[in-house]
C-alpha cells in the first residue's frame, strides 16, 4: 500500500471543496478524469480557477466547459501553472 495522501474536504450549504497536494499527479488526474467524463455525458461546468501570482495578487478565471476539448485545454493550463508553482521557492 502506498503512503496515504493529504486531502482536505470542506463543505458549506452550497459547495464541497476538495484540496489536493499539487506535487502528486495521481489524485488530481482522477478528479480531472471524473470531470471530463461528466462533460462527455453532456453536462457543462462553470469552472472558477483561482491562484496567487508571483506579486501576491489573487487571479480568478471563470470558464464554461461544455466539451471534452475545453476540459483538455483547461487541464493543460492547470498543468502549466502547477509546474510553475512546483518550481517556485517557498
Amino acid at each position: 500500500m502506498q503512503e496515504p495522501q493529504d486531502v482536505t474536504v470542506s463543505m458549506n450549504d452550497r459547495f464541497l471543496t476538495i484540496e489536493l497536494p499539487i506535487d502528486d499527479d495521481n489524485p488530481m488526474a482522477n478528479v480531472f478524469l471524473g470531470l471530463t467524463q461528466y462533460v462527455k455525458e453532456g453536462f457543462g461546468i462553470k469552472l472558477r480557477h483561482s491562484y496567487r501570482t508571483f506579486s501576491g495578487s489573487l487571479q480568478i478565471v471563470t470558464k464554461v466547459i461544455s466539451k471534452p476539448e475545453d476540459m483538455a485545454e483547461w487541464m493543460k493550463e492547470a498543468a502549466s501553472l502547477i509546474s510553475i508553482f512546483l518550481k517556485r521557492p517557498l
